[in-house]
């Protein structure tokens, strides 16, 4: 196993195994502790070692960015428990002297294999808004008129109608919703009781329609709107597309 800038074998010498347990969790079982992350980096950690230098060699070793910054290091510390039994508890490292402790211990229980350590990485300000603003699902505003009434127009059944209802609940779903998430979600919305009051819990939502602009058939600048009935996800992906209009 090869290890980021590490290809002389006097380095490998004077210096010892360690594994790097990033944004880890910490699991305390019987008056011990374990390390736990998906995939633990090794790490060759020299003797003699400082602090600072610890904490530059686990940034390199983990190929931060500089809108990543360590913050905190544990590490999994050796000691001799009643009966002589070796238990395990997490100590923190803040200074030199803790680095020097570390080091001890590994010299004094060298049965117990590699250093553990495990680090919290933390996000600048900025990136942590960056990747909010990636990560974050656009929503579309929505007023759900549950068990409502459409007024149709003597002209034309269903060109300029408008929806009435009793408490229209406004409410927000995310693009890429599909037919049935979109009922799931209005279920949620919906006001709770006695049908036709409210959708009881053993109820699913049925039908949905959707008043949508159109342009009027002799002008491009008059919009009116009609009535469609929402029946496939293709429906409901042309609602969110004509929601961004």
């Amino acid at each position: 196993m090869a290890f980021l800038g590490e290809t002389s074998s006097q380095t490998i010498v004077n210096s010892r195994l360690g594994f790097i347990f990033p944004n880890g969790s910490i699991i305390h079982n019987d008056s011990e502790v374990y390390f736990q992350t998906s995939t633990p980096v090794p790490i060759r950690v020299p003797n003699n070692y400082y602090f600072a230098s610890l904490k530059t060699r686990i940034h390199n070793t983990l190929q931060l960015t500089d809108k990543q910054f360590l913050d905190e290091i544990h590490y999994r510390q050796p000691f001799t428990h009643t009966g002589n039994q070796i238990r395990f508890q997490c100590m923190q490292l803040i200074n030199d002297d803790d680095v020097n402790t570390m080091l001890m211990c590994n010299d004094q229980f060298l049965c117990i294999g590699p250093i553990e350590l495990l680090c919290t990485v933390g996000r600048t300000p900025d990136e942590v808004i960056n990747l909010l603003e990636r990560t974050t699902t656009p929503t579309h505003d929505a007023l759900l008129y549950y068990n409502g009434r459409w007024n149709m127009s003597p002209q034309n059944k269903f060109v300029e109608c408008t929806f009435t209802g009793k408490n229209p609940k406004k409410f927000e779903f995310p693009s890429g919703c599909t037919l049935d998430e979109l009922k799931d979600l209005i279920k949620q919305v919906a006001p709770k009781g006695i049908p036709p009051h409210g959708i009881h819990e053993s109820q699913a939502v049925r039908r949905l329609f959707f008043r949508q602009p159109r342009r009027f058939e002799y002008s491009d600048k008059v919009i009116k709107y009609e009535i469609n009935e929402l029946k496939i996800n293709d429906e409901v992906l042309k609602v969110l597309v004509q929601s961004n209009y």
